[in-house]
């Protein structure tokens, strides 16, 4: 069992407010701010095995060079560069690092992550988004590029996207990394609709997929979701289930606004911990959304506090 940081929104009050303006959000802070990036990535290596750049939503269709005064290669190879710096600076053993990439459809904006619909025309578009932004990335930076352990495509929303993306991994042998795909799941309604994408997914090619699971989704649905998961997944012993719930409020269907309050950092790691056996251990779990490394720490400690009492009990 590994566990992935928090969420890149945790870098947002340490920054001007104005950041949230920007059509890359968080990854507006490669650009601004890569000291605070930086040290964030080492905070998040205390208690989390695997990183995540701050690349969601870089991408050549949104990014202006001129608006941003840095070209988007420096950019990309910086977003590669500063996880892997935090990596090697630490003593801990065991930590790896994930690029992030986020779906073609956070490039859009109205939060389309949590319910954008693709038409099957669609395929070669986003199979060409998912690869360009790879090559181009790699270009950036080849010898970063080869010191990365994963690639995570996130906060998928349609199965046209997925089948894009799986085909490319089979295509590219997974690019020498471990690949893991995920899935948004904003509400009790959408739990059909991953099911239906997961169903899909398993019917290959998976040579070369790493893990796939769910993403963007709140605590309160995480019974749910993991009998989905289990579902799928266990019946194919490479794979390892992939779950990273938000920290923030229960989110309505329409509009996309939060709703509720949100769960303390240790009520939302009491609400995961639990699910560290999920898929026999072969699973990633970690933050998404508004998660802090405080979450994550909290969730570190009471995973080793039942590992300790699950050896004694041996």
């Amino acid at each position: 069992m590994l566990v992935l940081d928090g969420g890149s929104t945790s870098i947002l009050p340490k920054l001007p407010n104005d950041i949230l303006k920007s059509k890359l959000w968080t990854s507006e802070a490669l650009v601004r701010f890569p000291d605070q990036v930086r040290e964030q990535h080492t905070e998040f290596l205390g208690p989390c095995n695997v990183i995540s750049t701050y690349t969601y939503q870089l991408d050549e269709s949104i990014y202006d060079e001129a608006e941003e005064n840095a070209p988007l290669d420096v950019v990309y190879s910086r977003g590669m560069e500063l996880p892997l710096q935090a990596k090697q600076q630490s003593a801990q053993a065991n930590r790896f690092v994930a690029i992030s990439l986020g779906s073609y459809a956070a490039t859009v904006p109205g939060a389309m992550e949590y319910n954008m619909v693709y038409d099957e025309e669609d395929f070669d578009k986003l199979y060409n988004f998912h690869k360009r932004r790879l090559e181009r990335m790699q270009r950036s930076n080849p010898k970063a590029f080869a010191s990365i352990d994963f690639l995570a495509f996130e906060s998928l929303p349609h199965v046209v996207e997925a089948s894009a993306v799986l085909k490319l991994i089979d295509d590219m042998k997974g690019y020498g990394k471990r690949c893991w795909i995920t899935f948004t799941c904003p509400s009790v309604e959408a739990i059909d609709r991953v099911d239906g994408i997961l169903e899909s997914v398993m019917k290959g090619p998976l040579t070369y997929l790493w893990g796939t699971g769910v993403n963007c989704c709140h605590i309160s649905l995480l019974p749910q979701i993991a009998n989905v998961l289990e579902k799928h997944i266990s019946p194919h012993p490479t794979l390892h289930a992939v779950l990273y719930p938000d920290g923030r409020g229960l989110w309505n269907a329409h509009p996309y606004s939060p709703n509720g309050i949100a769960p303390t950092p240790r009520e939302w790691a009491q609400a995961v911990a639990p699910y560290v056996r999920l898929n026999d251990g072969k699973l990633l779990l970690g933050g998404c959304c508004e998660t802090t490394v405080e979450h994550l720490q909290i969730l570190r400690d009471l995973i080793t506090s039942e590992t300790a009492k699950s050896s004694q009990k041996l």
